[in-house]
C-alpha cells in the first residue's frame, strides 16, 4: 500500500521568528509517519498538485487550513482519505472558543455550531475521521451541520521513539526534582496567567517554559517536580502534561485538557505508558479497520 500524508506543514521545515520550534500537530504527525507499516509519503499542500493523488491507495489528511477550494474538491472526489483532526476543522474559532465572546454559544457552552457546508461532503465521501479525544469528538457531534458516523478515538497525542528513549533514560537517572513549571504562551487561551497564579497564590516562583526545542522542554520537565496547564479554552489532546507526567511531575491540569478525560489518565503510570506508547501503532490500527470495513 502506498500512503500520501498531507498537511499544512511538517516538524522538519524551516520555522519563523514568532514559531521556531515545530508544535502539537506537526510533532504528532511526525510520530505517525514514523511507525507508519506501509510505503508513506509526506506532501505539504502548497505543494500538493492533484493528479499527484491518483498514484496513492491511500491519503491521511492532517491539518490543511490553506488548502483551496480547488484542492478540497479534487481531495473529495477522490475518496480513499481518512481523516485525522488535530484542531477543530469545522469551527471559525478553530475551537478557541475563548476568542468568540461575541457568539455566545461558542464562548459560554464551548459548543461549535459552524456551518461551514463547504466541508461537508469531505467527510461524508471519507473513509472516516480519526479524533485525538473523547472531548473533541463531543464538539464535533454537537455541531448540528456535521455528521461524522465512521470515527476513531485515538486518546491522546501521538510520540516517536525518541521520547520514550528519553523517558526510560531519565529513569535511571537519580534526579533531584524541585519547584514548578508552567508553559509560556503569548496566547491566551493556553492559559499562562491561570497557570502563573496557580502558583503564585501557592507561595510559588515557576519556571516557565518559551520557545525550547522538545529536547530542551524534557530537560525542565524532568527536574522540575510539578507542572502546571490551565488553559482557559478547549485543548483537544495536550501534549505536555503528557510529557510532564511521564518524566515524573505531579501533573495540574482542569477540564479544558482533552487528555484529563480519557479513562487510561487516571490508570497507574506503568498502564498510562503503555497506552501511550501505543498510540502511533494504534492510529495504524485503526486506519486498517476503516479500509477492511469500506470494503467489506
Amino acid at each position: 500500500m502506498k500512503i500520501l500524508f498531507l498537511a499544512d506543514k511538517f516538524d522538519d521545515e524551516p520555522r519563523d521568528n514568532v514559531s521556531s520550534f515545530p508544535g502539537g500537530a506537526e510533532l504528532t504527525d511526525a510520530a505517525i509517519i514514523e511507525a507508519c507499516p506501509f510505503e508513506i509519503i509526506k506532501r505539504k499542500i502548497s505543494e500538493l498538485k492533484c493528479p499527484e493523488l491518483n498514484a496513492f491507495d491511500l491519503i491521511i489528511i492532517g491539518n490543511l487550513k490553506t488548502a483551496t477550494s480547488d484542492q478540497l474538491d479534487y481531495i473529495t472526489s477522490n475518496t480513499n482519505y481518512i481523516l485525522f483532526e488535530h484542531d477543530m476543522r469545522i469551527c471559525r474559532y478553530d475551537g478557541d472558543f475563548s476568542r468568540a465572546k461575541k457568539e455566545p454559544i461558542h464562548y459560554f457552552f464551548k459548543r461549535c455550531i459552524c456551518p461551514h457546508l463547504y466541508l461537508k461532503k469531505l467527510y461524508m465521501n471519507s473513509k472516516g475521521a480519526i479524533f485525538l479525544t473523547k472531548k473533541q469528538y463531543g464538539v464535533y457531534k454537537k455541531n448540528p451541520f456535521f455528521k461524522v458516523e465512521k470515527m476513531e478515538i485515538l486518546g491522546s497525542s501521538a510520540f516517536n521513539r525518541y521520547f520514550f528513549e528519553r523517558i526510560e533514560n531519565s529513569r535511571e537517572k537519580n534526579i533531584v526534582k524541585s519547584g514548578s513549571t508552567i508553559f509560556y504562551s503569548p496566547h491566551p487561551v493556553k492559559g499562562y496567567k491561570q497557570s502563573r497564579d496557580y502558583c503564585i497564590n501557592r507561595g510559588i516562583t515557576p519556571d516557565e517554559i518559551s520557545n525550547k526545542t522538545p529536547d530542551e522542554v524534557f530537560n525542565i520537565l524532568e527536574k522540575s517536580d510539578q507542572f502546571v496547564y490551565l488553559p482557559i479554552g478547549m485543548e483537544w489532546a495536550g501534549r505536555m502534561p503528557v510529557e510532564a507526567r511521564f518524566l515524573g511531575c505531579e501533573v495540574i491540569v482542569n477540564e479544558n485538557v482533552g487528555v484529563a478525560g480519557e479513562s487510561w489518565w487516571n490508570l497507574n503510570d506503568d498502564y498510562a505508558y503503555d497506552f501511550v506508547k501505543d498510540t502511533p501503532a494504534r492510529f495504524w490500527r485503526i486506519v486498517e479497520k476503516f479500509l477492511n470495513e469500506n470494503s467489506g
